[in-house]
């Protein structure tokens, strides 16, 4: 019976489940420790520059370095950027509504040339029957007038809905005045 020893470090690691795993805490020691490890590194650096000032006998260098912001550029730059984005945020507005624009004409020729299909239906219809017969409807007349009062105005919606009716009673009336053969 040989066993195949394991070594005892993986086996603990598995039994906690912490394979492969850093801990919170070891990246916070690890963290802290960098950072206090830099800040001593520039307190020495600094300091020893106070103390070669003070040896050579000249005034000391400030513990902290000047900094000169250059407010103008940052506020040249800034403009620049918020300008760049408002001119951004108007293109795209404006191609949103031609993009709107152009889908409504769209959608009004779609209903214009379904309107115009009916008319030339009834056109073909009354050519047939030049007494009128169908023009005797009182809905169909209704929904013509409706209709083309609803081509005319602004409204798509209106348009759409009195061009339905139109549809339905057109196609109601045809469908009664066909012709039907007898054998």
């Amino acid at each position: 019976m040989l066993h195949r020893a394991r070594p005892r470090a993986s086996v603990l690691r598995h039994a906690r489940g912490d394979i492969g795993a850093t801990s919170v805490e070891t990246l916070l020691v690890t963290v802290s420790g960098l950072t206090f490890g830099a800040a001593l590194c520039f307190l020495a650096v600094r300091g020893k520059a106070k103390f070669d000032a003070f040896v050579a006998g000249r005034p000391a260098p400030p513990f902290l370095p000047e900094v000169t912001i250059p407010w103008g550029t940052i506020g040249i730059a800034a403009g620049a950027i918020a300008c760049g984005v408002a001119i951004t945020v108007v293109v795209l507005a404006q191609r949103a509504v031609s993009r709107e624009r152009q889908a409504e004409r769209r959608r009004r020729v779609v209903l214009e040339a379904r309107h115009d299909r009916v008319l030339e239906d009834l056109g073909a219809h009354l050519v047939e029957d030049p007494a009128g017969r169908a023009l005797d409807e009182l809905e169909l007349l209704e929904a013509l007038t409706e209709a083309q009062g609803a081509r005319i105005g602004d409204d798509d919606h209106h348009y759409r809905t009195a061009l339905r009716t139109l549809e339905a009673q057109w196609k109601a009336t045809a469908a009664d005045r066909a012709p039907t053969h007898t054998a």
